[in-house]
């Protein structure tokens, strides 16, 4: 009678190298899921830019209020502002403040009230079709500023960012406010000089009787 053993086959264990593989796969999957999605909400839209300059005259201790960056009704976003960034280059003591130009724009004025309905701080506030942001500058001596492009840090839906925006520049130069001298065109008259005294008519005539006297009695001599 034979007897025989039963042998039970051993498992064969799973390669530590698939499990390292399948572990970095799925870490590289969620990287570039994270990245897409970061690039995703970091990159919006550009803002609309230009190459205009603009170069003005000012008077110190007078506000100018200078158009920046400015979009139509065309401009199908609303975005909402949490800071503007002014580049601001000046030998002197300038104070330069960023504003929203609600419903209109300006070029360069010391009075911006007639072409905007309101004019609004830019942090934290939405800017839409038809607003405008400008900057308004205040001089407390003689002095060029020069004014770079803005630079606009906006939330637009799910996309946050900061863009250029507007006017490649803007030039200001200030002075002092002197008002020019008026000149007369006649000179004044010192009353300290004497004026020639005036002949009497009554005088005149007096004299002229007398003179035609004196050539009839010469006339009437020279005949005897």
């Amino acid at each position: 009678m034979s007897s025989s053993s039963l042998e039970v086959p051993r498992r064969q264990r799973p390669a530590k190298r698939s499990k390292i593989w399948r572990f970095a796969a799925i870490i590289g999957a969620l990287v570039l899921v994270v990245g897409w999605v970061l690039w995703f909400v970091l990159t919006p839209d550009d803002l609309p830019v230009t190459s205009d300059t603009v170069t003005e005259r000012g008077v110190v201790d007078k506000t100018l209020y200078v158009g920046m960056f400015a979009v139509g009704d065309s401009f199908d976003r609303t975005i909402r502002i949490s800071e503007v960034t002014v580049d601001v280059e000046s030998e002197g003591d300038v104070e330069v403040t960023p504003q929203i130009c609600r419903d209109g724009t300006i070029s360069v004025t010391t009075d911006p009230t007639g072409s905007c309905t309101t004019l609004d701080d830019p942090d934290d506030a939405e800017f839409g079709p038809g607003d405008s942001i400008i900057v308004a500058v205040t001089a407390a001596e003689p002095t060029t500023v020069s004014i770079g492009r803005l630079e606009v840090s906006f939330r637009d839906g799910l996309h946050w960012g900061t863009k250029e925006a507007g006017l490649a520049n803007a030039t200001l130069t200030f002075a002092d406010h002197v008002p020019a001298p008026v000149e007369d065109d006649l000179e004044t008259e010192d009353p300290t000089t004497e004026r020639p005294e005036q002949s009497d008519p009554d005088d005149e005539k007096k004299k002229d009787k007398k003179d035609d006297k004196e050539k009839q009695e010469d006339g009437e001599g020279a005949n005897a």
